[in-house]
Order: structure tokens, then sequence, then C-alpha cells
């Protein structure tokens, strides 16, 4: 017998590598996609700061949380009433960033891949987290000493990684809304 598909975006066909990530963070009700006639999530796009924001405070709490009304005085290129003000100021109330330098949090910005090593532990284990030292040994293109080196083994040391292929973790790359899914 064969099954219905139950593909739910149209841009996110069953042997889509994300697939399966894709659907549980649907089905969670943490994303609606981006675009809802036709269905779609738009999974090559990248995720701006102000996206991940949602992402994360929905991982942690639910896909049901609503944080509170944001002030518009925490970072100065965040004023209240703007898109996902609300999540990123609570992100801050978390402890999980403290914006991206000058008192700004730069929304439309992208996330690399080491940096979203960072959020996503912090949004884990909470705001004082450190995670221990890196060796340098487990992906090619993370050699110790380099930004969020301890960040990204952790991740791969708890399976929330396995990197981008070829023993690499591509720390610099954007992180795009399919690999937001798996991580």
């Amino acid at each position: 017998s064969s099954m219905a598909s139950t593909t739910t975006f149209t841009d996110v066909p069953e042997s889509h590598w994300a697939w399966q990530y894709i659907e549980q963070l649907y089905n969670a009700g943490i994303t609606g996609g981006c675009s809802t006639n036709p269905l779609m999530y738009c999974p090559d796009s990248t995720v701006t700061r102000a996206q991940m924001a949602i992402f994360i405070l929905r991982g942690i709490h639910g896909s049901t949380y609503v944080p509170p009304t944001a002030t518009g005085a925490v970072f100065g290129d965040v004023p209240a009433g703007s898109f996902a003000a609300d999540w990123i100021e609570q992100l801050a109330a978390e402890g999980v960033t403290a914006g991206c330098g000058g008192g700004n949090y730069c929304p439309d910005a992208t996330i690399t891949r080491a940096q979203m090593a960072i959020f996503l532990l912090r949004g884990e284990h909470g705001s004082a987290y450190t995670p221990p030292v890196g060796t340098g040994a487990v992906f090619g293109d993370v050699p110790i000493g380099s930004f969020a080196v301890d960040w990204i083994e952790q991740l791969a040391v708890e399976g929330i990684t396995s990197g981008c292929g070829g023993g690499n973790y591509c720390p610099n790359a954007n992180v795009t809304r399919a690999e937001m899914a798996v991580f």
C-alpha cells in the first residue's frame, strides 16, 4: 500500500536532506514556514539574527511561548514594535546574547555556523555555560585557537552537529533555514 505524502512544504520534498527535521519543527509549532500560499519553508535562505531569536526561544520554551513586550531600550537598532523585538530582548534577558557590539543587536545580519554554536549551547545550558576547551582535532577547518572552537566541538560531543561534510564544520558559512531546523 502506498502512503500518502507527508510533505508539508512545497519546496521541501521527502527527498530533501533536512525534510525530517523541518517537518518536526512544523509539527511542533516552531515554524510556519516563509510563505503560506503556497506553504513554503525556503530551506536555502539564510537565517537572520532576528529569526534566530525566535527559533531559539521557541526551542527552549515551546511553541506556545510568547515573550514579554519589548521596551525598545535594550538595543539601539531594535526599536519597540520592530520585527522580533520582543524575542530579541527576551534572548538578551535570558543571557543568550549580548548583541553584536556597540549597543546593537544587528537583527538583519546573518548568522554563521560558528556563532550558531554559541547561541545553541547558551540556549540549552544557560548564559553562564562555558564549554570544555577545544582540542582542534574534531574538524579540519576548526583548529585550536580558532573562533568558537570550544563551542563547535561541544556541539559535536552532544551530537547536535556532525559538521558540513568531509570532516569540516564550515564555521564561517551562513546558517540556512534547513540547517537551523536540524540544529
